[in-house]
């Protein structure tokens, strides 16, 4: 029915491996440099993870066995594919902590501005804002008119509408939200 099963101290005790490489060659380089390559495996990468470079040697014996041939070093093969697998790891783990950071960094609740200003204020702030910005600001939001239609209005390109938009925006989120919020437990008493 199939080759013979790895002692339970091999990776490939749960795997039946008869059509690839034998498992008794797979038990035996086991043997012979499982706890070398360990060893190097630790040595590998920023940090030391013991459980990772055990991962490591694992897959890479994992991958020995996938094999249709023995390769000619199998000590210098286990070490690359470690090795390759360890770096890759690390470098999944560099961008998941990247991108960890940006949305940690992200406030988790938006202070919604409409019940904090009244009518008054945001006149008040919007008449501050250049003319020109203003204007825009006031027929694209109030008047419903498209940047096309504005700039046609303005005599201006779309291009420089859209940026005077954004730009008079800027200057009202600036004038609107306080530079230091309030902390959490000043709103809360």
């Amino acid at each position: 029915m199939g080759g013979p099963r790895l002692a339970s101290s091999s990776p490939f005790a749960s795997i039946g491996i008869d059509e690839l490489i034998e498992a008794a060659t797979l038990s035996k380089i086991w043997n012979e440099h499982a706890d070398r390559l360990l060893l190097i495996a630790r040595s590998i990468g920023p940090g030391s993870d013991s459980a990772l470079a055990e991962d490591a040697v694992q897959e890479a014996f994992v991958r020995l066995a996938s094999q249709a041939e023995m390769p000619d070093d199998p000590m210098a093969w286990l070490v690359r594919v470690t090795r390759n697998q360890i770096l890759q790891w690390h470098r999944s783990r560099g961008r998941r902590r990247c991108r960890e950071t940006r949305v940690g960094r992200a406030d988790w609740f938006q202070v919604d501005i409409s019940e904090s200003i009244d009518a008054a204020t945001a006149t008040a702030a919007l008449m501050k804002v250049d003319s020109p910005m203003r204007e825009i600001i006031v027929m694209h939001l109030w008047g419903d008119m498209t940047f096309e239609s504005i700039a046609e209005v303005m005599e201006l390109s779309r291009a420089s509408t859209h940026r005077r938009f954004h730009s008079g925006l800027e200057t009202l989120k600036q004038q609107l939200n306080p530079v230091d919020p309030p902390s959490v437990t000043q709103q809360i008493q």
